[in-house]
């Protein structure tokens, strides 16, 4: 590193302010900033969509506090890794937000949600009023999936 205008006599002088760069300093997600990632994609007011991704997004909540309590295998990181690729926010940001979208169960059917990491983007089903059911949803399509280097 020092064929470039000294550049580790640089680093070794200014060891901290490079400290950053060398070493991995995230801490670990809290549900608010986990929370303050995403963008969700919701349906007009007054609809029966909209209503139906309330209670959606209210066992979301529910999951989220799970896993800040620490009642759950699942953690944020696992998480983002299903939505994103990546265990960690970058330190400048997404390129853009990741958002939570929606879609339909079909009758008498449970489908399991999911991500697609290029839209980086999580798919919850509509209408999900019990906590537990979409944690047990949450936690078999991540825990399950292939994913990023389990392969």
């Amino acid at each position: 590193m020092n064929a470039f205008e000294k550049l580790w006599d640089l680093v070794k002088e200014n060891w901290i302010a490079f400290l950053p760069l060398f070493t991995n300093m995230q801490e670990p997600l809290s549900k608010a900033a986990f929370k303050a990632i995403f963008s969700y994609n919701y349906s007009s007011r007054g609809t029966n969509h909209r209503e139906a991704q309330e209670d959606t997004i209210y066992s979301w909540e529910m999951v989220l506090n799970m896993i800040e309590d620490k009642v759950t295998e699942l953690r944020f990181e696992d998480l983002l890794i299903f939505i994103t690729g990546t265990d960690e926010v970058p330190t400048l940001g997404f390129p853009r937000k990741p958002c939570i979208d929606f879609y339909e169960q079909e009758g008498g059917q449970r489908r399991l949600p999911y991500a697609s990491t290029c839209m980086m983007c999580l798919y919850l089903p509509r209408g999900v009023t019990q906590e537990e059911e979409l944690h047990r949803m949450l936690y078999w399509a991540v825990k399950e999936s292939l994913g990023f280097g389990k392969v």
